[in-house]
């Protein structure tokens, strides 16, 4: 008897010693996402679950972040993961806009370490208002105070196109442009601190309802004559940019209290291409193992939300997804060589822009 309750001691000790040290060899890992329930949030959080699930790693996500700042934390190796809008991965290689303070040498590096795991759409941009304010065009904006972004980042450069494409008006000279971190943004629109709002959302978007709330609201599409004109085309064949065009038919599940407005029942606009990126120094064995668990628990994550299906999880075509730019031959990112060989054995050719 002795002698068993000592084996069995023995066998429990090895199994527990074997369950740590497999817990042990699952690394932590850190992620970043934008606004809470928009896609880089729902793309974040699964990303985690299924890693968990998988035993692949554990990883801490935070939300409400701007991407401007979290893709270069991943570039310097400060962060593991974040998301990105594929616009701030070109302005960093050449050290533009937000990264103006870096420098062209400098940004090219820092651009240089990224490497995408899976792309997807990060939202489609809306001009929103109260239709108090008899804001039910984009030339209305004109001497308005537009909450247009967060403090620097990808959707702050994209609104600001958005609304100078669409109307003419550039900021501080044809509007006045008002930024403030996600975690606030519907707050300045409900109490009225700002006319309107040309924001990212999905479809249907989380933020709308709230908004609702508090009076009815309109949603205007960019005008058909100036997205189908050379200069929004232009736009939305540039680098991270992607056309948006859907019923509006599409939109009806916000009810009578959101106007949508459009002269011929779809609704038109732009969206940021983007995607989870990590340092290309990730080791390949777990790029592969994550980007393997993304695509095997695609299924579920279109479940998830209602908006899944319209973001393009799982596409990976380079002009649609605006992996590549100028017909789809230059990228604005590569994807991680683990990434490549799990989306290669899921039986998806990669661009080969993007290799």
């Amino acid at each position: 008897m002795k002698h068993v309750f000592k084996s069995s001691v023995i066998s429990t000790a090895a199994i527990v010693f074997a369950m740590s040290t497999a817990n042990a060899k699952m690394p932590t890992l850190t992620m970043e996402a934008a606004q809470p329930g928009g896609s880089t949030d729902v793309a974040s959080k699964n990303l985690a679950e299924v890693a968990a699930r998988g035993k692949i790693a554990t990883i801490q996500v935070q939300i409400g972040k701007t991407l401007t700042k979290s893709i270069q934390q991943v570039a310097e190796g400060k962060t593991d993961i974040s998301a990105t809008a594929f616009i701030l991965n070109f302005l960093m290689a050449r050290g533009l806009g937000p990264y103006s303070g870096l420098g062209k040498e400098k940004g090219k590096t820092l651009a240089g370490n990224l490497r995408l795991l899976y792309p997807y759409h990060l939202a489609q941009f809306y001009l929103i208002a109260y239709q108090t304010t008899g804001i039910d065009s984009y030339a209305k904006l004109k001497g308005k105070t537009v909450h247009n972004g967060p403090p620097r980042g990808g959707a702050l450069v994209t609104a600001r196109n958005v609304i100078r494409l669409s109307s003419g008006l550039k900021e501080k000279k044809g509007y006045k442009g008002k930024q403030i971190a996600w975690g606030q943004a519907n707050s300045i629109f409900l109490d009225r601190s700002v006319d309107a709002a040309v924001r990212p959302g999905t479809n249907p978007a989380s933020f709308i309802p709230i908004l609702m709330a508090a009076g009815k609201i309109n949603i205007v599409s960019v005008p058909k004559a100036k997205w189908e004109g050379k200069a929004w085309q232009k736009y939305l064949n540039a680098p991270g940019m992607a056309p948006v065009i859907f019923s509006v038919s599409e939109m009806a599940h916000y009810g009578p209290k959101a106007k949508v407005i459009s002269e011929d029942g779809y609704f038109r606009s732009a969206a940021n291409g983007g995607g989870d990126v990590v340092n290309k120094k990730m080791n390949k064995q777990l790029a592969y193992q994550l980007t393997a668990a993304f695509i095997k628990g695609l299924p579920d994550l279109m479940r998830k939300v209602p908006f899944a299906k319209g973001q393009l999880y799982g596409n990976i075509d380079a002009q649609k997804m605006a992996i590549c730019f100028k017909g789809g031959k230059i990228p604005t990112i590569k994807f991680h060589p683990g990434a490549i060989q799990a989306w290669e054995e899921a039986g998806r050719k990669v661009p080969a822009c993007a290799k």
